[in-house]
């Protein structure tokens, strides 16, 4: 089987197993920050920086060796069709959560058995670490190995009404009426809502924000229960 000096893979699969061969991988983009502008009624205008950053767009060369009169695609379709995640051979522990498949332009060569494609794909702004295993704090901390800041899941274990603090942000657990949170409680700071081990919304029995984890260090603490987080690692 030819193969080429990259690869990438789609939700842990690699593009090798359709037949692609990717000879030369692009480095990512950076993820456009968003800003504010206004006219102050001089001669330039003013800037705010918005924390809220564009999708991407990263397109993948790559090429098919096969028959002159062989277009069936199919398998290579269903391939992209379904992709949540891209890794990519060039870029150790880290991966790419797939917004969509934008596009796949074909074209056959006239110099061999060969077609190729150029696959675009919509990537969330950030790249996310594979190492995301469940960790607790020692001795009150918790790093953030990312350059952002983290939007982690908290599971909490208690027998009644506890707090989660984060950095000095407090978080409420507490019963609603008669009716205790149950345990475990998940607070999910991606999705911002909190749940129980069916994954029923539970976020009635929460009071505060939802903390995040800025990068490196953090104090987490608790009263009442036990904490484990995962922690959604990131970087820019």
């Amino acid at each position: 089987m030819v193969t080429g000096r990259d690869d990438f893979y789609i939700n842990g699969v690699s593009a090798r197993t359709v037949g692609l061969v990717v000879d030369n991988l692009q480095p990512p983009p950076m993820a456009q920050q968003r800003h504010t502008i206004w006219s102050t009624g001089i001669d330039a205008d003013s800037y705010q920086d918005d924390d809220v950053f564009d999708d991407m767009e990263y397109i993948i060369p790559a090429r098919v060796l096969c028959k002159p009169s062989d277009f069936d695609n199919s398998d290579l379709y269903a391939f992209l069709q379904a992709a949540k995640t891209l890794q990519l051979s060039k870029l150790a522990g880290k991966y790419f959560k797939v917004r969509a498949v934008a596009g796949i332009t074909p074209s056959a060569t006239m110099r061999g058995n060969e077609i190729t494609y150029s696959i675009r794909l919509i990537l969330a702004p950030f790249k996310y670490h594979l190492d995301n295993a469940e960790v607790s704090p020692t001795n009150g901390i918790v790093t953030n190995p990312g350059t952002r800041y983290s939007r982690p899941v908290y599971k909490i274990t208690h027998s009644g009404a506890c707090t989660l603090t984060v950095n000095g942000q407090v978080l409420k657990l507490e019963a609603v009426g008669i009716t205790p949170p149950p345990s475990p409680f998940y607070v999910d700071a991606e999705r911002m809502i909190a749940y129980d081990s069916n994954g029923m919304n539970q976020t009635k029995h929460t009071t505060g924000a939802f903390p995040f984890l800025q990068p490196g260090t953090n104090t987490v603490s608790t009263t009442g229960s036990a904490v484990t987080i995962v922690g959604n690692w990131r970087d820019y």
